[in-house]
């Protein structure tokens, strides 16, 4: 397994040092985190993209065009 490695900089350069078992656990649990809110935020754009059609069918519906749904909803 490849070791995972920081980069470091100092005013007497940069170097690279491996990153201890505690920063690696925080890694992962970071990935997962950012994963797991990834999810959420698309869940949440795609109800709102099914909201917002579901409004649009329901003023076509009432009979109106879509100049007049665009004029009222910009």
């Amino acid at each position: 397994m490849e070791t995972l490695k920081k980069l470091v900089s100092t005013p007497q350069g940069e170097q690279l040092i491996e990153l201890t078992a505690e920063e690696i656990a925080q890694r992962e649990q970071d990935a997962i985190k950012y994963e797991a809110d990834k999810v959420i935020r698309e869940n949440k754009e795609a109800e709102t993209l099914a909201n917002k059609q579901s409004a649009l069918n329901k003023l076509k519906a009432l009979g109106l065009n879509d100049a007049e749904i665009k004029s009222i909803i910009g």
